[in-house]
């Protein structure tokens, strides 16, 4: 086991004056969420190689660049150490969003996979994900993301138990999953970390997804959370005009062509101003385009 020796590396991701100051304000906000000095010094300096590049991020390779003799402590910390484990993360989300608010912030949730070798490690089996490039063995997280034009953080994520994984109570004995986490949606889930997101005091102007989260329970929770939302949705989802019911494709195929525009123009085209509906919201992110999920055509 050797320590890294790259001081210019390190002092580019983790040694800079006003990160140090910021993220030595965080760990004192945390002290109480740990019961002994010693896994509150480990955490931190797990923590801190977590900032690092590194090529791969395991306990292995962590161990080694904050230069411990093996993974050893940190394998405590993560499995048998007394801490507070939903605090930490709790805290260190209304840390960095008070860091980001500008007063115009929104929600982003999505979801990403972790591949796995076997089916032993927690909710791990083959699904989707395009972070891995189709159907392949691994687990899927939702996140929500907090971001202004000052930045983004993840605040929140929630692990994706399939309905066969959530149902199987042999596996789910042998990986210590609590008898209270269920299956839920995808949907479900992000709906789930927005309602806790404000009962947290983070607030957000918009919630922003793809066509997983386009759905109308989750598009009914933003509204009773007091959210705008831009979501994708199928194009097989219908829409309820004034005059008539109809899916999406063709609610837009109605649409005059002066209501829409090209998000990049070409380079050598004269700037045309927007086209914008007098009835929807200036604040709304799809003002532009006369057509988005939260306002309607």
């Amino acid at each position: 086991m050797t320590q890294h020796q790259n001081e210019t590396a390190a002092s580019a991701t983790v040694d800079d004056a006003g990160h140090d100051r910021a993220f030595g304000a965080l760990l004192a906000s945390l002290s109480d969420c740990f019961a002994r000095s010693e896994p509150r010094e480990t955490f931190a300096r797990m923590t801190r190689g977590m900032l690092m590049e590194l090529e791969d991020v395991n306990c292995w390779s962590l161990a080694e660049a904050i230069g411990e003799r093996g993974p050893h402590r940190l394998h405590h910390l993560l499995s048998r150490a007394v801490w507070n484990e939903e605090a930490v993360p709790e805290r260190t989300a209304t840390w960095a969003v008070d860091l980001l608010d500008d007063g115009d912030g929104i929600l982003i949730a999505d979801e990403t996979g972790d591949a796995k070798s076997s089916t032993d490690a927690v909710a791990a089996a083959r699904q989707h994900s395009g972070s891995v490039g189709g159907v392949e063995l691994c687990q899927v997280a939702v996140h929500l993301t907090f971001a202004t034009a000052a930045g983004h953080c993840l605040i929140d994520r929630r692990l994706y138990l399939t309905r066969e994984w959530a149902g199987d109570e042999e596996r789910r004995e042998l990986t210590g999953v609590p008898d209270e986490l269920c299956f839920a949606t995808k949907p479900q889930l992000a709906a789930d970390m927005l309602r806790a997101a404000s009962q947290q005091g983070i607030s957000a102007s918009f919630f922003l997804g793809d066509e997983v989260y386009g759905g109308r329970e989750l598009r009914t929770a933003c509204r009773e959370l007091g959210l705008g939302y831009v979501v994708g949705v199928r194009s097989s989802n219908q829409v309820t005009t004034p005059a008539t019911k109809l899916s999406v494709t063709k609610a837009a195929a109605r649409l005059p062509q002066r209501a829409w525009q090209p998000s990049r123009p070409p380079w050598n085209a004269p700037p045309r101003p927007p086209v914008t509906n007098p009835t929807r919201p200036t604040s709304c992110p799809s003002a532009a385009t006369n057509s988005c999920a939260c306002c309607g055509p």
